[in-house]
């Protein structure tokens, strides 16, 4: 890995990690930066990093171009009322899961309540993560199978690859690019590409939450550009 792929990896790491936030429980730091345009910016620098095309920059900006100038206070209590219609609606008519192990059980059209905790997949997911030396803190009160937690896994993973080989250790390097390889093939791209679809389809039908329309485009563009990383990288001579 030479410079430029690990300002690649960097890149991806921080789009990862951005993306995280935006689809966890929004918080006023979310609402300023949507708000002051420095969410849009970064989500930009980010792209460019990782090596995006000029096209996928292009819409990421136009996606998020609305969010700029809206008042924050205000817009932090809109995304709280669309992100809690969107992923958090009591009982089972949630209108997108955003747990893998529930959001694969409805897409596979399984009868029932589905399992968020004590799912097979669900448990595999805190292997993955406990094998790289890594668990969210609040992964007893709340499924590790999230979409922000998957994220920011695979923001640990690619940070972990570029600081491994700053530091000389290729070997260590390869393991991390390794892990989030195997981490994207068995879990990630299952559901994570999926679940922006759907939330891009859900999202203008609810009486709030039509912003994380815009969110998911975001993240459809990032996550293409990190299946192509992957891809590229397991198809290395």
């Amino acid at each position: 890995m030479n410079e430029d792929e690990v300002r690649c990896a960097v890149g991806f790491a921080d789009s990862c990690e951005l993306l995280s936030a935006a689809f966890a429980f929004p918080d006023e730091a979310l609402a300023a930066a949507l708000a002051d345009g420095s969410f849009r910016d970064d989500a930009i620098a980010c792209l460019s990093d990782a090596g995006a095309p000029e096209a996928a920059r292009d819409r990421a900006d136009r996606c998020l171009e609305g969010f700029t100038g809206v008042d924050a206070a205000h817009f932090e209590g809109v995304l709280r009322k669309g992100h809690t219609i969107l992923y958090l609606t009591p009982g089972n008519d949630v209108p997108v899961w955003p747990y893998e192990a529930a959001f694969r059980y409805t897409a596979e059209n399984h009868q029932g309540a589905p399992s968020l905790f004590r799912s097979a997949r669900t448990l595999d997911v805190e292997r993955h993560m406990r094998e790289a030396g890594v668990l969210p803190k609040n992964a007893r009160k709340e499924p590790s199978d999230s979409v922000w937690n998957e994220l920011s896994f695979l923001a640990y993973l690619y940070g972990s690859a570029a600081a491994a080989v700053q530091e000389g250790r290729v070997d260590d390097a390869e393991t991390w690019r390794e892990r989030a390889a195997r981490f994207w093939d068995e879990h990630a791209s299952c559901w994570l590409p999926l679940f922006m679809d759907k939330t891009r389809e859900e999202a203008p039908r609810q009486t709030f939450g039509g912003e994380y329309a815009a969110l998911a485009t975001l993240g459809e563009l990032v996550l293409d550009e990190v299946g192509a990383d992957i891809t590229r990288w397991k198809n290395r001579g």
